[in-house]
């Protein structure tokens, strides 16, 4: 499939000026029974995203490399880097085949806590699962990077230094004697993190961490990324690749046209719902 001529125009623009880290969850077909916070994406909705990025010329590298080419005024302009946060089991079972599909590199933030276990974001009749030990080995074989995600996604804004480190090095440690590869970066969970997290994470040792949600910038332990989600279409993930997404949603017209349109989006998450429901019926 091959992008709109006018998406790839905007892209290439985006790409003249900046370089962009992108956050996403899971990418699997899913409805709003089973992923009821949106953290997959489609596959078909992710080849479009690829794609695009591709057509419009950036270079993908993985997180680490990326924090690398960063310069006091950021990293030049025209670098993707492609992360997963949390471990999900379809990071094996589907995003793998695609990023070989497209020679693409990427990293993936694995919470250590939970690894081969039942889904903490899905609801129990999902049936979603974390990767296991082996999956994540898989991953590492095929130069997936892997990162540190904590051991069970605590607040790190709630949390003071010493606990901040355990988190972190207990997941770095655990990550690496289960793959054999050094764990450079680390993602903060739902990107919350204050002054104790930044001080543990240089303590820690990684060479970067990332954010999301807004926060952040280039520093090397506050690397933005925009958060990309099983609603975005491609107008809002142009907005997020020219990082004018955030600004517009927290601004006044932004907040009044969410709750002008509150009732239709409360209709059509009602009806997506009912034919999910019919689905698994006739299933």
């Amino acid at each position: 499939m091959t992008a709109p001529r006018a998406w790839v125009e905007v892209a290439r623009r985006i790409r003249e000026r900046r370089s962009i880290v992108l956050c996403y969850h899971g990418v699997a077909p899913s409805g709003p029974l089973d992923d009821p916070g949106f953290l997959r994406v489609n596959p078909g909705g992710f080849r479009r995203q690829v794609e695009l990025l591709i057509e419009a010329g950036f270079d993908f590298l993985p997180v680490a490399q990326f924090a690398a080419k960063l310069g006091s005024e950021g990293p030049p302009p025209g670098l993707a880097a492609l992360s997963f946060d949390d471990g999900m089991d379809d990071n094996h079972d589907v995003l793998l085949p695609i990023l070989k599909e497209y020679g693409l590199p990427a990293t993936v933030y694995v919470m250590t806590g939970y690894i081969g276990c039942p889904n903490p974001f899905m609801p129990p009749e999902s049936r979603a699962r974390m990767m296991t030990a082996d999956q994540l080995r898989v991953l590492v074989a095929a130069d997936v990077e892997i990162g540190a995600h904590s051991v069970s996604h605590p607040d790190l804004s709630m949390l003071g230094r010493e606990a901040c480190l355990r988190e972190m090095v207990e997941s770095r440690e655990t990550l690496e004697r289960l793959t054999g590869r050094p764990v450079d970066t680390f993602a903060y969970p739902s990107c919350k993190y204050g002054p104790a997290a930044l001080a543990a994470v240089r303590e820690a040792g990684f060479t970067a961490a990332v954010t999301c949600h807004g926060r952040g910038g280039w520093s090397r332990y506050e690397l933005k990324r925009s958060m990309i989600t099983g609603k975005d279409g491609m107008a809002s993930f142009l907005l997020k690749l020219a990082d004018a997404y955030e600004p517009l949603f927290d601004s006044r017209p932004g907040r009044v046209s969410r709750v002008i349109s509150r009732g239709a989006r409360r209709r059509a998450r009602l009806l997506a719902e009912r034919g999910g429901r019919g689905r698994s019926r006739d299933g």
